[in-house]
């Protein structure tokens, strides 16, 4: 004798539930994500505003210095600061922009979040040591004391440049040894 044939499971109230529940949390996810997308874009587009503003006066104070020749070196170099900042700001917004609106993906790669962090400290390195720079030319004649602050600055810095360099051979260590285990992996 044969059994007879099984009759098709009927979903139960539970399995229907958690579905309905799973596909909740799904739209939850992605209308999060959408918003976050658009704060970040939001966000980026504002720094770019505000760096634009410095740039605008960045200019003025460079007009201001060759029309009134009152302490030029003082508002160029004032310029020159606006400036170095407003290019920060620009890349900063340039990265947020890139990274989370445009791309709207995780770093899923050990190299993408290296270069990811890369990129964001070479821009932070180069803001401290410019404006460094900048503080140790315009301290450097009226307040020759104060010049600590600015060496301070620039020793910052060097060590942000110093752990970059560390994490770089820390990371690429780590994805050689990635690499190498994917490949035996895969050997096997």
């Amino acid at each position: 004798m044969t059994a007879p044939p099984a009759k098709p499971a009927r979903p139960r109230a539970a399995d229907t539930a958690s579905r309905t529940q799973t596909g909740g949390l799904a739209k939850a996810a992605d209308t999060f994500i959408v918003a976050a997308a658009a704060l970040d874009g939001l966000a980026a587009l504002s720094m770019a505003a505000v760096s634009l503003s410095l740039v605008v006066m960045s200019l003025t104070r460079v007009y201001a210095a060759f029309v009134t020749f009152e302490a030029p070196e003082t508002m160029l170099l004032d310029a020159v600061s606006s400036l170095v900042i407003s290019v920060a700001i620009l890349d900063v917004a340039k990265y947020v922009m890139e990274e989370e609106v445009l791309r709207s993906r995780e770093l899923r790669m050990p190299h993408e979040a290296r270069e990811a962090v890369t990129k964001f400290m070479v821009i932070i390195a180069l803001v401290v040591s410019i404006e460094g720079i900048v503080l140790v030319f315009e301290l450097g004649k009226d307040r020759p004391a104060m010049l600590v602050y600015p060496v301070l600055l620039l020793s910052v810095s060097v060590l942000i440049v110093v752990g970059l360099g560390v994490f770089q051979r820390l990371s690429l260590k780590s994805e050689a040894r990635l690499s190498r285990g994917s490949a035996e992996d895969a050997q096997d």
